[in-house]
């Protein structure tokens, strides 16, 4: 466990910055009822996309901080966690519903990736500004006092 958090942390801070981009690209994803969810149709607000996975315990350790601020900030920003499961979607309903996570989960069975730039890392967290561009990108857990910080602009 040691080895593989300090793994994780010099993958970290060995990362080259994420570029801001001259143009938003096109995202979406189906959640776990079906429903289809697009990154264009969040324009004027801030979109926040965590990736996650039931099998990463720092995810899991940050899962009520997200949902704070998800609670916090419905008037301003939207939530998206984006699990890398596709085994059994039955268990990842039960365990989110275990968690007390009302925000919606996407990416079950697809292809995660996001055109913001690579997950390398679980948890990573990107911020995105209300016209569709990245803003800022977390690797590591994160607080909802952190993405409060990222959507206010301190």
């Amino acid at each position: 466990m040691f080895v593989r958090l300090v793994c994780i942390s010099l993958a970290i801070l060995h990362a080259p910055p994420v570029q801001a981009f001259k143009t938003a690209p096109e995202y979406q994803l189906y959640d776990l009822d079906g429903e289809l969810h697009r990154a264009r149709d969040q324009r004027g607000r801030w979109l926040v996309i965590n990736f996650w996975a039931t099998w990463c315990a720092p995810c899991l350790h940050e899962m009520p901080e997200l949902q704070r601020f998800y609670e916090d900030n419905r008037d301003r920003a939207t939530l998206w966690g984006v699990t890398f499961e596709d085994e059994d979607r039955d268990a990842v309903v039960e365990f989110v519903e275990r968690l007390g996570v009302t925000y919606p989960i996407l990416g079950f069975g697809q292809d995660p990736q996001t055109g913001y730039g690579e997950v390398r890392v679980l948890p990573t967290t990107f911020v995105i500004d209300p016209n569709g561009r990245f803003h800022q990108r977390f690797e590591g857990p994160i607080k909802a006092a952190q993405l409060e910080r990222a959507i206010s602009g301190n």
